[in-house]
């Protein structure tokens, strides 16, 4: 209980960077799935890149609809405009991410060739800071309940720094449905901006 209000306390300081709407950031696409899970709630999900679009379209909605629609930039704009510049752009949707989903520390340097892609994505639009959800696990929570729970990292791309890293979990639930994620993306943005 202790850390997780402790958790909610660096997110409040770090998101606040962005919260008042005055400085943007960018969040970029969920990277991974994965699951661990004993309720076979993995094996159900047949588009893997869909599932994760619909919670990045998810976390934009109750963002924007939180007041930060125009200053932000979300998963959908940041992948169309690494489509677009392809040639010297990585796609968002796949990021060189992987050793994020492991322990992460504040005020660590982000490595190349991430801390590259994340410069070149979030200076696009001359931004600094950037939200990284690295991963979405779905778990056994017991008692026929599942959870999802989000890895975010939080970036200074200018600096190649990460500033705040932390996990949102998901209301416990009986199946995988619109609804886990759409708690989810809740709960992300509770950790930014009040409701």
């Amino acid at each position: 209980m202790l850390e997780a209000a402790r958790d909610r306390r660096i997110a409040g300081r770090a998101a606040s960077v962005g919260a008042d709407g005055r400085q943007e950031i960018v969040v970029f696409p969920v990277q991974y799935l994965s699951w661990t899970d004993s309720l076979g709630w993995g094996q159900q999900i047949t588009d893997r890149a869909g599932f994760l679009a619909r919670l990045d379209d998810q976390i934009e909605a109750v963002l924007t609809a939180r007041g930060l629609g125009q200053t932000w930039t979300y998963g959908r704009e940041i992948a169309r405009a690494s489509k677009i510049n392809s040639i010297i752009m990585r796609d968002a949707h796949s990021l060189s991410a992987e050793w994020l989903r492991g322990r992460v520390i504040p005020e660590t340097a982000v490595r190349d060739p991430l801390a590259s892609q994340i410069r070149g994505l979030v200076g696009l639009k001359g931004q600094r800071y950037a939200l990284l959800p690295v991963e979405l696990r779905l778990e056994n929570h017991g008692a026929g309940m599942g959870v999802a729970t989000l890895r975010v990292v939080m970036m200074d791309s200018r600096m190649a720094l990460i500033k705040w890293a932390g996990e949102i979990s998901s209301d416990p639930m009986k199946t995988v449905s619109p609804a886990l994620t759409q708690s989810v993306a809740n709960h992300f943005a509770d950790l930014v901006v009040a409701p």
